[in-house]
Protein backbone atom coordinates (compact mmCIF):
# COMPACT_ATOMS: atom_id res chain seq x y z
CA UNK A 1 0.00 0.00 0.00
CA UNK A 2 2.71 2.53 0.62
CA UNK A 3 4.42 1.53 -2.53
CA UNK A 4 1.31 2.40 -4.51
CA UNK A 5 0.70 6.11 -2.45
CA UNK A 6 4.87 6.80 -3.41
CA UNK A 7 3.80 5.84 -6.72
CA UNK A 8 0.68 7.83 -7.20
CA UNK A 9 2.26 11.15 -5.38
CA UNK A 10 5.03 11.09 -8.03
CA UNK A 11 2.22 10.97 -10.99
CA UNK A 12 -0.02 13.36 -9.46
CA UNK A 13 3.32 15.72 -9.44
CA UNK A 14 4.23 15.09 -12.75
CA UNK A 15 0.89 16.93 -13.40
CA UNK A 16 -2.12 13.91 -13.56
CA UNK A 17 -5.27 14.35 -11.71
CA UNK A 18 -6.07 13.27 -8.56
CA UNK A 19 -9.12 11.30 -8.81
CA UNK A 20 -7.95 9.44 -11.95
CA UNK A 21 -4.31 8.60 -10.20
CA UNK A 22 -6.28 6.99 -7.28
CA UNK A 23 -9.00 5.45 -9.19
CA UNK A 24 -6.66 3.30 -11.17
CA UNK A 25 -3.82 2.65 -8.54
CA UNK A 26 -7.14 1.48 -6.07
CA UNK A 27 -6.50 3.80 -3.31
CA UNK A 28 -8.08 7.03 -1.44
CA UNK A 29 -7.83 10.40 -2.53
CA UNK A 30 -7.45 11.07 1.35
CA UNK A 31 -3.62 9.03 1.51
CA UNK A 32 -2.64 11.57 -1.76
CA UNK A 33 -4.31 14.92 0.12
CA UNK A 34 -2.27 14.08 3.35
CA UNK A 35 1.34 14.51 3.19
CA UNK A 36 3.73 11.78 4.55
CA UNK A 37 4.94 11.96 8.05
CA UNK A 38 7.51 9.86 9.50
CA UNK A 39 5.98 7.18 11.97
CA UNK A 40 7.60 8.15 15.61
CA UNK A 41 7.95 5.94 18.60
CA UNK A 42 5.84 6.58 21.83
CA UNK A 43 8.26 9.31 23.93
CA UNK A 44 8.71 8.67 27.74
CA UNK A 45 7.02 11.59 29.35
CA UNK A 46 7.94 12.04 32.82
CA UNK A 47 5.73 10.92 35.34
CA UNK A 48 4.34 13.57 37.59
CA UNK A 49 0.41 12.16 38.50
CA UNK A 50 0.23 9.95 41.62
CA UNK A 51 -1.54 7.71 39.53
CA UNK A 52 0.65 7.52 36.75
CA UNK A 53 3.79 7.38 39.91
CA UNK A 54 1.29 4.07 41.12
CA UNK A 55 1.05 2.81 37.50
CA UNK A 56 4.78 2.56 36.83
CA UNK A 57 5.54 1.39 40.20
CA UNK A 58 3.01 -1.42 40.50
CA UNK A 59 4.42 -2.36 37.09
CA UNK A 60 7.88 -2.04 37.76
CA UNK A 61 7.02 -4.55 41.36
CA UNK A 62 5.21 -7.07 39.22
CA UNK A 63 7.01 -7.21 35.67
CA UNK A 64 5.37 -10.27 34.51
CA UNK A 65 2.08 -9.24 34.91
CA UNK A 66 -0.03 -7.15 31.88
CA UNK A 67 -1.98 -4.10 32.29
CA UNK A 68 -5.14 -5.63 33.81
CA UNK A 69 -3.41 -7.10 36.26
CA UNK A 70 -1.31 -4.00 37.53
CA UNK A 71 -5.27 -2.10 36.85
CA UNK A 72 -6.26 -4.65 39.73
CA UNK A 73 -3.45 -3.74 41.77
CA UNK A 74 -3.22 -0.17 41.46
CA UNK A 75 -7.35 -0.05 41.94
CA UNK A 76 -7.07 -1.97 45.51
CA UNK A 77 -3.78 0.00 46.27
CA UNK A 78 -5.23 3.38 45.86
CA UNK A 79 -9.01 3.03 46.37
CA UNK A 80 -10.31 4.70 43.44
CA UNK A 81 -11.12 3.71 39.63
CA UNK A 82 -8.35 3.95 37.08
CA UNK A 83 -9.34 3.66 33.73
CA UNK A 84 -7.09 0.32 31.91
CA UNK A 85 -6.93 2.47 28.85
CA UNK A 86 -4.77 4.62 30.73
CA UNK A 87 -2.38 1.64 32.46
CA UNK A 88 -2.15 0.63 29.25
CA UNK A 89 -0.84 4.11 27.53
CA UNK A 90 1.49 4.85 31.10
CA UNK A 91 2.99 1.34 30.72
CA UNK A 92 3.45 1.47 27.03
CA UNK A 93 5.23 5.03 27.47
CA UNK A 94 7.57 3.77 29.78
CA UNK A 95 7.89 0.53 27.76
CA UNK A 96 7.03 -1.38 30.39
CA UNK A 97 5.09 -3.95 28.24
CA UNK A 98 6.30 -7.46 28.13
CA UNK A 99 5.57 -9.22 24.96
CA UNK A 100 6.24 -12.90 24.68
CA UNK A 101 5.15 -15.59 22.23
CA UNK A 102 2.43 -17.85 22.93
CA UNK A 103 3.31 -21.19 23.02
CA UNK A 104 1.31 -24.16 23.16
CA UNK A 105 1.69 -26.45 25.97
CA UNK A 106 1.37 -29.91 24.42
CA UNK A 107 0.76 -32.41 26.68
CA UNK A 108 2.95 -35.03 25.49
CA UNK A 109 2.65 -38.62 23.84
CA UNK A 110 0.36 -41.38 24.79
CA UNK A 111 0.35 -44.50 23.40
CA UNK A 112 -2.92 -46.63 23.76
CA UNK A 113 -2.25 -49.96 23.92
CA UNK A 114 -5.62 -51.57 25.07
CA UNK A 115 -9.20 -50.75 25.26
CA UNK A 116 -10.32 -48.05 28.46
CA UNK A 117 -7.01 -46.73 28.79
CA UNK A 118 -7.59 -43.60 27.24
CA UNK A 119 -10.70 -41.65 26.95
CA UNK A 120 -11.32 -38.59 25.02
CA UNK A 121 -14.29 -36.10 26.61
CA UNK A 122 -15.56 -32.77 24.96
CA UNK A 123 -18.95 -30.78 24.69
CA UNK A 124 -20.34 -29.78 21.10
CA UNK A 125 -23.36 -27.19 20.64
CA UNK A 126 -26.25 -28.95 18.40
CA UNK A 127 -29.19 -26.74 17.31
CA UNK A 128 -32.58 -28.64 17.77
CA UNK A 129 -35.92 -27.25 16.77
CA UNK A 130 -37.65 -27.71 20.26
CA UNK A 131 -34.93 -26.24 22.39
CA UNK A 132 -32.64 -24.02 20.35
CA UNK A 133 -28.78 -24.66 20.71
CA UNK A 134 -28.24 -28.25 22.90
CA UNK A 135 -25.16 -29.56 24.12
CA UNK A 136 -24.16 -32.44 23.35
CA UNK A 137 -21.16 -34.12 26.05
CA UNK A 138 -19.60 -37.27 24.58
CA UNK A 139 -16.74 -39.57 25.46
CA UNK A 140 -14.28 -41.91 22.98
CA UNK A 141 -12.54 -44.77 23.82
CA UNK A 142 -9.37 -43.93 21.50
CA UNK A 143 -8.38 -47.74 21.20
CA UNK A 144 -11.94 -48.70 19.94
CA UNK A 145 -13.21 -45.73 18.64
CA UNK A 146 -16.35 -46.01 20.08
CA UNK A 147 -18.65 -43.75 22.24
CA UNK A 148 -18.61 -45.04 25.63
CA UNK A 149 -21.08 -41.93 27.16
CA UNK A 150 -22.89 -39.25 26.27
CA UNK A 151 -25.56 -36.95 26.98
CA UNK A 152 -27.55 -34.12 25.61
CA UNK A 153 -28.59 -31.68 27.70
CA UNK A 154 -29.79 -27.68 28.10
CA UNK A 155 -26.88 -26.56 30.14
CA UNK A 156 -23.01 -26.63 29.66
CA UNK A 157 -22.07 -27.11 33.10
CA UNK A 158 -19.78 -29.00 35.53
CA UNK A 159 -22.82 -30.99 36.75
CA UNK A 160 -23.46 -32.15 32.97
CA UNK A 161 -19.80 -32.74 32.55
CA UNK A 162 -19.56 -35.39 35.82
CA UNK A 163 -22.75 -36.89 35.36
CA UNK A 164 -21.88 -38.34 31.83
CA UNK A 165 -18.32 -39.52 33.17
CA UNK A 166 -20.33 -41.13 36.02
CA UNK A 167 -22.58 -42.91 34.00
CA UNK A 168 -19.48 -43.99 31.34
CA UNK A 169 -17.41 -45.26 34.05
CA UNK A 170 -20.48 -47.19 35.97
CA UNK A 171 -21.52 -48.37 33.04
CA UNK A 172 -18.08 -49.50 31.17
CA UNK A 173 -17.28 -50.91 34.97
CA UNK A 174 -14.18 -49.20 35.04
CA UNK A 175 -11.53 -50.37 37.75
CA UNK A 176 -9.55 -47.37 39.94
CA UNK A 177 -6.53 -46.17 38.64
CA UNK A 178 -6.88 -47.94 35.56
CA UNK A 179 -8.10 -45.02 32.80
CA UNK A 180 -7.17 -41.90 31.61
CA UNK A 181 -9.51 -39.41 31.11
CA UNK A 182 -8.51 -36.56 28.56
CA UNK A 183 -10.16 -33.69 27.97
CA UNK A 184 -9.71 -29.29 27.04
CA UNK A 185 -9.24 -26.41 29.37
CA UNK A 186 -12.83 -25.69 28.93
CA UNK A 187 -14.70 -24.30 32.60
CA UNK A 188 -16.99 -27.48 32.96
CA UNK A 189 -13.83 -29.87 32.16
CA UNK A 190 -11.51 -27.35 34.83
CA UNK A 191 -13.87 -26.98 37.84
CA UNK A 192 -13.08 -27.94 41.23
CA UNK A 193 -16.01 -30.50 41.58
CA UNK A 194 -15.38 -31.90 38.12
CA UNK A 195 -12.05 -32.40 39.12
CA UNK A 196 -13.07 -33.93 42.66
CA UNK A 197 -15.19 -36.11 40.56
CA UNK A 198 -12.10 -37.77 38.77
CA UNK A 199 -9.94 -37.99 41.42
CA UNK A 200 -13.09 -39.96 43.32
CA UNK A 201 -13.26 -42.22 40.58
CA UNK A 202 -9.61 -43.17 40.43
CA UNK A 203 -9.62 -41.78 36.88
CA UNK A 204 -6.03 -39.60 36.08
CA UNK A 205 -7.02 -36.30 34.26
CA UNK A 206 -4.87 -35.46 31.11
CA UNK A 207 -5.72 -31.83 30.03
CA UNK A 208 -4.89 -30.61 26.33
CA UNK A 209 -2.68 -28.47 25.60
CA UNK A 210 -3.71 -24.22 25.23
CA UNK A 211 -5.35 -23.90 21.52
CA UNK A 212 -4.44 -27.21 20.72
CA UNK A 213 -7.16 -29.16 19.44
CA UNK A 214 -4.77 -32.30 17.84
CA UNK A 215 -4.47 -33.08 21.91
CA UNK A 216 -8.63 -34.11 21.43
CA UNK A 217 -8.27 -35.49 17.94
CA UNK A 218 -10.16 -38.28 18.53
CA UNK A 219 -13.51 -36.67 19.96
CA UNK A 220 -12.90 -33.54 17.62
CA UNK A 221 -12.63 -36.01 14.46
CA UNK A 222 -16.20 -37.75 15.85
CA UNK A 223 -17.51 -34.34 16.06
CA UNK A 224 -16.35 -33.32 12.91
CA UNK A 225 -18.42 -36.43 11.15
Amino acid sequence: MSVRVARSRVLVAEGYVVARVARVMGISRQALYRPPRPRRSPQRRPVTDPVDLAIVETAKSYPTDGYRMVCCFVRRQLGVAVNRKRVLRVMREQKLIQRRPVEARRPGVFKVERPAQLWHLDMTSIWVAEHGWCYLNAIIDCCTREIVGWSLELRCRAAEATDVIKHAVDEQRIPPGTLTLGTDNGSAFTARSTRLTISALGLTHRRGGYRDPESQAFIESWFAT
